[in-house]
């Protein structure tokens, strides 16, 4: 496996952005279910939640347990809601919905039961997006995530997460070289977030993006990130490799352009405003070819 690296702009993934067209209605646009969060963290899910919505998945339906379902109700209309309360039922669940895309991760809490649910997911579902504590719960075991990732699958570790599930490549490593060791390991699609993130394809190409802003160093944006990536993934979408590279640029674009006092919420906003932007961009482009 050789590596190509990149750096991340419209150019690499502006054609394979599935813009709304004027058939589409909500089923076309394709289904994409979350797991939920614990009860005191159920915010992260529905940030994942309204910016897959925002950036154009036709429906998003939350999982929700017996005492997290009048959370979701009471606080997001826009979502549908199914309470899933034991890995048997979420068996179930996954027999009658194996064509959705899947996230789980935000919010979810680092133990067994998370673990559990993701492996299930991976073993099942061709499309799942993998982020935080879906990531963690491996700390002990991360050969049995290895096991189960592939090309068609996304993990989004921030440097801490991606230690703990990739112990044996060194520290002192550069990033470029920490991700294709990683990509060796598991053959998948890796987001390395961070001040430049890095996102590696399970073929070895990386993209470097570095159209970001600081500001997006709080809570609650890398949820915000998930939910993109996984909107975009999918039947008549993107790959997972070029949803990831589309959704960080555009997660950077909108903290570029907003300034300082950015938080999670106002990334969700401005997202409507980023992907006005890109159409005048995509006009003006085949004005000019």
């Amino acid at each position: 496996m050789k590596s190509k690296i990149l750096r991340n702009n419209p150019k690499v993934w502006f054609r394979y952005f599935p813009w709304k067209k004027q058939k589409d209605h909500k089923n076309s646009r394709g289904k994409l279910v979350i797991l939920g969060g614990q009860k005191h963290m159920t915010g992260a899910t529905i940030l994942s939640a309204e910016s897959a919505l925002r950036i154009g998945t036709g429906s998003v339906k939350m999982l929700c347990s017996k005492k997290t379902l009048p959370i979701y109700s009471y606080k997001f209309a826009s979502i549908l809601k199914e309470e899933i309360n034991t890995i048997r039922s979420l068996k179930k669940f996954i027999n009658t919905q194996k064509t959705s895309i899947y996230l789980i991760g935000p919010g979810a809490g680092s133990n067994n039961l998370t673990k559990q649910k993701t492996l299930l997911l991976l073993k099942k579902i061709k499309h799942v997006v993998v982020d935080a504590d879906a990531l963690t719960c491996f700390k002990k075991k991360p050969e049995e995530l290895y096991k189960f990732l592939d090309k068609n699958k996304v993990i989004t570790p921030h440097p801490k997460e991606f230690h703990l599930i990739f112990p044996s490549i060194k520290k002192n490593m550069s990033d470029k070289e920490k991700l294709f060791k990683a990509i060796q390991l598991t053959k998948t699609n890796i987001v390395l977030k961070g001040s430049v993130t890095l996102i590696g394809s399970f073929d070895g190409t990386i993209i470097y993006n570095d159209h970001t802003s600081s500001e997006l160093a709080v809570i609650g944006s890398g949820d915000v990130l998930s939910g993109m990536i996984s909107s975009l993934i999918g039947k008549n979408k993107m790959n997972p490799f070029f949803a990831a590279c589309a959704a960080v640029w555009i997660h950077g674009d909108i903290a570029r352009n907003f300034g300082s006092g950015l938080i999670a919420e106002d990334i969700i906003k401005a997202i409507p405003y980023t992907l006005n932007k890109l159409k005048k961009w995509k006009i003006y482009s085949k004005k000019n070819q």
